[in-house]
């Protein structure tokens, strides 16, 4: 079974996902999901439908590289995730809650789109492009 990679862009109102082909060389944006009650759940069907085996979450650094208060929301969503949806390994033999999910900068991804909410699933298409990028020989 081949399964491909979906790319999150965490935002206060939607979250952008976007899915890599399954030769793990392509991004596409994918879905805007409302960040609401059922994100989650949704979020868990996405990752079953699609046959998803990994998780990249963009992660808003600053200029200097450096966390800031988005950043740290992030990484606790990114907790939350981890700990209440099964992301499958990429052997497919099951549920492995301590894999799976890698954050990746960035930086300037929501201003190169900017114009509206549909634009939060091309950001999550560059960050995914840049993990692509430069996690190539390793996927």
């Amino acid at each position: 079974m081949v399964m491909k990679i979906l790319a999150i862009d965490y935002g206060e109102k939607w979250i952008g996902l976007a899915l890599s082909d399954e030769g793990h060389k392509w991004a596409f944006p994918y879905k805007i999901l409302e960040n609401g009650k059922d994100l989650l759940k949704n979020l868990a069907e996405i990752i079953k439908n699609e046959d998803i085996y990994k998780i990249v979450i963009g992660l808003p650094l600053n200029k200097k590289m450096q966390n800031t208060a988005q950043t740290e929301e992030v990484r606790k969503w990114a907790e939350e995730l981890i700990k209440k949806v099964a992301i499958p390994t990429p052997s497919g033999r099951g549920p492995d809650r301590s894999v799976g999910v890698d954050f990746e900068n960035e930086i300037f991804t929501t201003r190169m789109v900017r114009g509206g909410k549909d634009d939060h699933s091309h950001a999550a298409a560059l960050t995914l492009e840049s993990y692509l990028a430069r996690h190539s020989k390793m996927l």
